[in-house]
């Protein structure tokens, strides 16, 4: 009885074990067949044909309006402010006299300079005169001798010499005395006052405060620094559009006019000056205005859409099928508008890339692609 137990839980055991090959052998051959099924699917893409394309755009970049000419106005000499005739808001011209100051020990300097001079020129006419005499009377052989032609000769030289001296000291004193009324060097608006009649001005005035501020507002300019990456695109004459926070409903224009053909090593750009003609006086120096700065290639470049684009975080790619399979080509962005992208690596008219690409297809794997509609390319067109 006990024999018979024992051959009949042998057989019991020998069957499940049969069972658990027999099942394992049955997934086994489940699982390759789903790998082979998958190897052989192929994963369907939406795709695009890439070319090239004009690529132009708008570079917005801030910017302080200034006043083509600015300057404070200083005193030449030292004085005390007699009278000031402009003030903040006024309009002045070119040479207008806007502000009078009193030194009288520079106006006794130049009474005294002028009368050395008015001395010298009557010692130099009558020594003129009497050389000219003795010159006519040496005509006459032996009327006069050669000494005293020579002696005349000198005095009549050394007294032109003294007589353009005093001359001289007297035009430069009477010029520092001119420079007590002081002049608008250009039209322009007077921005700035920060001194009254009475205050000592001058080169000794260590403060060094100017008597007025003047901004010519008719003409402005734009200073804007521009990215380093945008520099070849950026030409002298463009006309640029610009907006202010004043008028925001109001677009303005200018002219880039100069650049300083310099690099600012530390910002990485170059600054460009935009001349604006303000006739109508509606723009003011030191507003704060927005440039749109037209960048435009100077040939064709690749322009994909930026869902093309895999940044990971070892390489920036897009996803090139060829013959059926995927392949990872890695790129460098350039200007981007409404959704589309410039695009730099090796790639080659005609390619056709994975409209939205992912990490997720990998290098090697089977795509098949439809191609899709490129309307959306327009963005970075011109």
């Amino acid at each position: 009885m006990v024999r018979m137990k024992t051959q009949l839980y042998k057989l019991r055991m020998t069957g499940v074990v049969f069972a658990g090959i027999l099942l394992l052998s049955s997934c086994g051959e489940k699982k390759q067949i789903d790998t082979e099924n998958k190897n052989d699917n192929e994963v369907a893409q939406e795709a695009f044909l890439l070319k090239k394309e004009k690529v132009s755009s708008e570079l917005q970049l801030p910017g302080e309006l200034e006043g083509y000419y600015e300057t404070g106005i200083m005193a030449k000499v030292n004085g005390y402010v007699k009278t000031m005739l402009v003030d903040i808001g006024d309009r002045v011209t070119k040479n207008q006299l806007v502000a009078e100051l009193e030194a009288p020990e520079l106006e006794s300097q130049l009474a005294s300079a002028y009368a050395d001079y008015q001395a010298k020129n009557a010692e130099f006419i009558n020594q003129k005169n009497k050389y000219l005499r003795l010159q006519q009377t040496n005509k006459t052989p032996g009327a006069v001798s050669p000494y005293d032609m020579d002696v005349a000769k000198t005095q009549y030289i050394s007294d032109s010499l003294a007589y353009i001296a005093t001359k001289s000291k007297y035009e430069a004193t009477r010029q520092l005395v001119s420079y007590l009324k002081i002049t608008s060097p250009f039209d322009g608006l007077v921005t700035e006052r920060a001194l009254a009649p009475g205050a000592f001005v001058g080169p000794n005035d260590h403060n060094g405060i100017a008597l007025y501020r003047i901004k010519q507002e008719q003409r402005l300019r734009l200073h804007i620094a521009v990215p380093e990456k945008y520099l070849a695109e950026v030409k002298e004459g463009a006309t640029v559009k610009f907006t202010v926070k004043s008028f925001p409903n109001d677009v303005f224009e200018g002219k880039t006019t100069r650049m300083s053909k310099n690099l600012n090593v530390q910002t990485r750009s170059e600054i460009i000056e935009i001349e604006i003609q303000n006739t109508n006086g509606r723009l003011l120096p030191g507003m704060y205005a927005t440039a749109m700065i037209p960048i435009s290639r100077p040939g064709e470049s690749f322009v994909v859409p930026t869902s093309a684009i895999v940044a990971s975080m070892e390489d920036q790619f897009v996803i090139r099928a060829r013959n059926g399979k995927a392949e990872h080509v890695s790129v460098s962005r350039g200007d981007e508008k409404d959704g589309m992208v410039e695009v730099f690596g090796s790639l080659n008219m005609g390619d056709t890339l994975v409209y939205k690409a992912s990490e997720e297809i990998r290098k090697g794997d089977k795509v098949k692609v439809t191609l899709a509609q490129q309307s959306q390319q327009a963005g970075l067109k011109e």
